[in-house]
């Protein structure tokens, strides 16, 4: 699928950022650049792979504090983490782990506190 000139399998992780290609109107270099385009591709998926591996190494009820606001940590950490201020965690694998269905209230000043929930 074509989305804004760009090939869906050349998308990053949902972002709308196109993989290099080398591109020229010279039949001569069309295997140099069927490789070049593999090989970036690939690099590509291995860069994906390991951005969820990373993301499986987050522990459930794990604390991270940042200076963002809740969209922009989600963002960058997905949807799993929420606002550590005490708000309800029904229905998400940290209720089911620890039993409680509120999250703690966790300040510091001058920043925001995550909790990972999912």
């Amino acid at each position: 699928m074509v989305t804004d000139g760009a090939l869906e399998e050349d998308k990053v992780g949902g972002n709308q950022v196109q993989v290099p290609v080398i591109q020229t109107p010279d039949q001569n270099v069309t295997l140099l650049q069927q490789n070049s385009n593999k090989v970036l591709r690939n690099l590509n998926n291995q860069i994906n792979d390991l951005q969820v591996l990373v993301n499986e190494t987050e522990i459930i009820g794990e604390i991270k504090i940042a200076s963002l606001t809740l969209a922009q940590f989600q963002s960058v950490a997905g949807t799993g983490w929420i606002l550590a201020n005490g708000q309800s965690s029904v229905g998400t694998q940290y209720a089911k782990l620890t039993g409680n269905n509120t999250v703690p209230t966790i300040t510091v000043a001058g920043a925001t506190t995550f909790i990972k929930v999912n």
